[in-house]
């Protein structure tokens, strides 16, 4: 299930030690579209952003606004963000 992703969404990992874990989407590599830049907040920081496969990730369908807002305005993204972000989505999740 090869998806085109977009900056800003939050994703599974499906395959490698990190499987199951949830990641926002902070680049995507334009030359390839294989490479992806995800980060969790813990384990991967801002500043250090690991590269997935495209094959590897699943979709959730979640765009972070308050993600995107940031960027388009240019502020700050600490990982302590991201790590908001993705606890809101997971707790939302556990609901449903």
């Amino acid at each position: 299930m090869d998806t085109a992703f977009k900056v800003g969404e939050i994703v599974r990992s499906t395959a490698g030690r990190d499987k199951d874990t949830y990641y926002l989407v902070i680049d995507i590599d334009n030359e390839s579209d294989q490479k992806i830049k995800v980060v969790d907040g813990v384990k991967r920081k801002f500043n250090n952003p690991k590269y997935k496969n495209s094959r590897h990730l699943e979709s959730t369908g979640q765009i972070a606004a308050e993600f995107l807002r940031d960027l388009k305005d240019k502020k700050r993204v600490r990982s302590e963000d991201v790590r908001l972000i993705l606890k809101d989505y997971l707790s939302k999740e556990e609901v449903k």
